[in-house]
């Protein structure tokens, strides 16, 4: 059974994450580089930064199977002011 709110999912999700920033201390993002974790990030940064909770800690496991494209763009990813990189 499907449930519709009067809210988007966007609207949901950062709604979820503020919850998650306002009951722990510390919070951060496993970062893979694919398109979920990209978004993912994107919406916890959003909520980081009007809670004044920047830099938020990024983790990217390298297991060293990783395309070439994903290891730059989460190399990118990790020099934003914004992240605090653990890889």
């Amino acid at each position: 059974m499907k449930i519709f709110l009067n809210q988007s999912v966007i609207d949901a999700a950062r709604e979820r994450i503020a919850y998650i920033m306002d009951e722990f201390p510390n919070v951060g993002v496993w970062f893979s580089g694919g398109k979920d974790s990209t978004v993912t990030l994107e919406l916890v940064l959003q909520v980081a930064e009007q809670k004044g909770r920047l830099p938020v800690p990024v983790v990217f496991v390298d297991q060293e199977a990783e395309w070439n494209a994903v290891v730059e763009y989460t190399r990118q990813v990790m020099h934003d002011p914004r992240v605090k990189p653990r890889w």
